[in-house]
């Protein structure tokens, strides 16, 4: 009498209860698999979101310092390349000025900064969008 107790039932794991503990642990453990993956991509597209803000703002107050140095990089969109691991990790960064008609006033008088950064993460293609006003100082100041 093997595997049964003299006074009560059978004790012990059959097989078919084996099984099923197994397949709720290996379901559990690929559950938890997948949010840590999920976990990691989301906290990689944050990093980058992150890299991509502060070239917009570096830009961003360039343009309204106005120096020499920082009127370089204006000449023209260029493609940066952050310290990062990922070496192929290329971020494009765009600008455009325009002028906001203001009336009564001058064409020059309200200008917005729209930069736009760009990368390529897998096959999915990320953007951020930075908006920037500036209005130049009026005309009766200095008199």
């Amino acid at each position: 009498m093997q595997g049964t107790d003299a006074i009560g039932p059978p004790t012990g794991f059959t097989l078919l209860e084996a099984v099923m503990a197994s397949a709720l642990l290996a379901l559990g453990l690929s559950g938890a698999m997948r949010l840590g993956m999920a976990s990691l991509a989301a906290t990689q597209l944050s990093r980058h979101v992150d890299v991509a803000s502060g070239l917009a703002q570096d830009l961003a107050e360039c343009w309204g310092l106005q120096s020499p140095r920082c009127q370089i990089l204006f000449t023209h969109s260029d493609t940066v390349h952050p310290v990062s691991t990922d070496a192929s990790l290329e971020f494009v960064r765009t600008w455009q000025v325009l002028s906001i008609p203001v009336p009564g006033r001058p064409a020059e008088q309200l200008q917005e900064l729209q930069i736009a950064v760009s990368w390529q993460e897998g096959a999915d293609t990320h953007r951020i969008q930075w908006h920037q006003r500036r209005a130049s100082t009026p005309l009766w100041v200095g008199r």
